[in-house]
């Protein structure tokens, strides 16, 4: 029937041990769903004895084992399977199901639902997907947290197509909750995404399948089984049979739509918006810092948050800005924070006017471009300290980088006696007389590295990235025993994406694991190693959603995957260095 699972068997059989990848591979098709392939082998050995002559036949069976799911109702054939082995191909016989139409109860029973705020969107814009898994009341099931797991999964890296997708949460529900629905109970596990265009037209989210268990009752064994009075129905079992099915969930269209022609200055974000622009102190002596601080939140995600521009304000030395990026996932949806924080040194006394700040944003509830505006900000600036000869003068931002290497002049109170006409034939003149060219050479290349240090901070960030990133690991494998679960998984991300953010030189905080993927191929990081990446953080999140205990072993092999992922992200940063 339709949402029922088959499972398909395989066999290789030969006489000796096979080496190498030769397991059988289903190709796609449009008729059925691959959901899962196991494997695993046996051996059998016969031995005889002709005329005082021992033979011996070893005989090694390959099982695999494929759970598929029918997408539709009538019949299809099951294609053959084809492995290479030794250079030769081998192919199994091809095969005939016929599919009913879905039985009432698994319509029933349970069912998924997929739904969105919002089908009609401005690329960028987000809306929220909520998957819904209900079970009926009192039906012979069972929902485990692999196959919620696995739903998850596969939605999520349909959604990557044409969506920048988040969840919500940061865990997924270990448990559900009762609804009403049509004067019905049924259980229900929720999740929420919130999902961002980033295609335009017809945007399809196909249908997925999810697994799980029906139970249902069978004959007991005892009166037709002779030996059922030395044997309870206890032993055999409780007389309850376990059927795996599938069903699917509906599918939806979202379109999506190009912004209005934009005006000068536009972001880039589209959403709803704030900002908050503040100066402190507002009262300072020429030639001391007054810092700037801007701050913009809105709905949407760091990538689509363009920079706000510093207007130019004379006869001040403005340094670059600290940046601050947080992003917060509540059932609001995602909100993204950008903060600044500018350094700004007046040279003269006076009034300093900071001009209003501006930043364009497409609203798409009013689908117009609005533009956010600070206040005028107006610092008093007094008189600062003056020199000597009565003019004011003002260090610069070069000037300040140099402070602290000031004239130190020679004194000495030793006399000089008499000295030979030729010290250059002296032994020790010749020794010494290379020390102090070496000396200011030496001095020359640590100035020059320092400058470059001080002139790019990533740069030292960079080098530095390796070190910091290990010196966390060794402290967590030092306190893990004693760290909470969560603080531990949490500690461990967070390494990964500061080592990743200082080596590579973009923020990996607050990136899906897709928009993380792009930018590493960017930087010429091999796929395998991307890939061991995400799936080192896919399985801290398993971890976390509790779907696995973490016991002593789990938390020494994470620790082991991270640090053979920084060592190997660091060979290949050099490498394309």
């Amino acid at each position: 029937m339709l949402g029922e699972r088959i499972q398909v068997t395989a066999q290789i059989v030969s006489n000796k041990q096979l080496s190498g990848s030769f397991a059988p591979q289903i190709p796609k098709s449009d008729d059925f769903d691959m959901l899962g392939m196991n494997q695993n082998s046996s051996q059998s050995t016969s031995i005889q004895v002709v005329n005082g002559k021992m033979t011996q036949n070893v005989t090694i069976t390959y099982f695999f084992y494929y759970q598929i799911a029918p997408k539709k109702p009538g019949s299809f054939t099951f294609p053959a399977l084809k492995t290479v082995i030794d250079g030769k191909t081998y192919a199994s016989n091809p095969f005939v199901v016929s599919v009913g139409k879905e039985a009432a109860q698994a319509t029933t029973e349970v069912h998924v639902v997929l739904s969105v705020t919002k089908k009609n969107l401005y690329l960028g814009e987000q809306t929220f997907l909520t998957v819904k898994v209900a079970q009926k009341s009192g039906a012979q099931v069972q929902l485990s947290q692999q196959g919620l797991f696995s739903l998850y999964d596969k939605l999520e890296k349909s959604l990557s197509k044409d969506f920048a997708v988040a969840r919500l949460f940061t865990q997924l529900p270990s448990k559900g909750d009762m609804e009403v629905v049509n004067g019905e109970k049924e259980f229900v596990v929720k999740v929420q995404y919130a999902l961002f265009p980033i295609s335009t037209g017809d945007l399809s989210i196909l249908p997925v399948p999810f697994e799980y268990v029906s139970l249902k009752r069978v004959q007991s064994r005892r009166g037709s089984d002779p030996f059922s009075d030395f044997f309870p129905d206890e032993f055999f079992g409780s007389g309850v049979q376990q059927v795996g099915k599938s069903v699917l969930s509906n599918g939806l269209t979202i379109h999506s739509s190009l912004l209005p022609p934009a005006p000068a200055g536009f972001s880039g974000a589209v959403g709803s918006f704030t900002m908050n622009v503040g100066a402190d102190p507002r009262t300072v002596p020429s030639g001391e810092a007054v810092t700037l601080s801007i701050g913009i939140r809105g709905s949407t995600r760091p990538g689509s948050m363009g920079d706000i521009s510093m207007p130019q304000l004379p006869e001040c030395e403005v340094f670059a800005p600290e940046k601050h990026v947080s992003v917060d996932t509540t059932q609001n949806g995602l909100t993204c924070q950008k903060g600044y924080k500018y350094l700004v040194i007046p040279r003269q006394e006076g009034r300093l006017v900071v001009p209003p700040l501006s930043w364009v944003y497409f609203d798409p509830s009013a689908q117009v471009y609005k533009t956010l505006k600070s206040d005028t900000i107006v610092i008093t600036v007094t008189k600062g300290k003056t020199t000597q000869a009565g003019q004011t003068r003002y260090l610069t931002q070069e000037e300040i980088r140099q402070v602290g290497q000031d004239i130190r002049y020679i004194k000495t109170g030793i006399s000089i006696g008499k000295q030979t006409d030729s010290p250059y034939r002296n032994p020790l003149f010749l020794i010494l007389f290379p020390i102090p060219f070496l000396i200011a050479t030496f001095s020359l290349l640590y100035r020059m590295q320092a400058q470059r240090y001080e002139k790019d901070a990533s740069l030292a960030l960079r080098l530095r990235a390796s070190r910091r990133a290990f010196r966390t690991l060794a402290g967590l494998k030092k306190n893990a025993a004693a760290m909470p679960a969560a603080d531990f998984l949490g500690n461990v991300s967070v390494c990964l994406e500061n080592f990743v953010t200082h080596k590579f030189g973009f923020a990996a905080t607050g990136r899906t694991l897709d928009e993380l993927r792009s930018s590493l191929l960017e930087r010429h990081v091999s796929t395998e190693v991307i890939e061991r990446l995400a799936g080192l953080l896919e399985s801290t999140d398993t971890f976390r959603f509790g779907m696995r205990s973490l016991d002593a072993s789990s938390r020494s092999g994470i620790l082991e995957q991270a640090a053979g992922l920084i060592r190997d992200l660091e060979r290949q940063k050099r490498g394309k260095s």
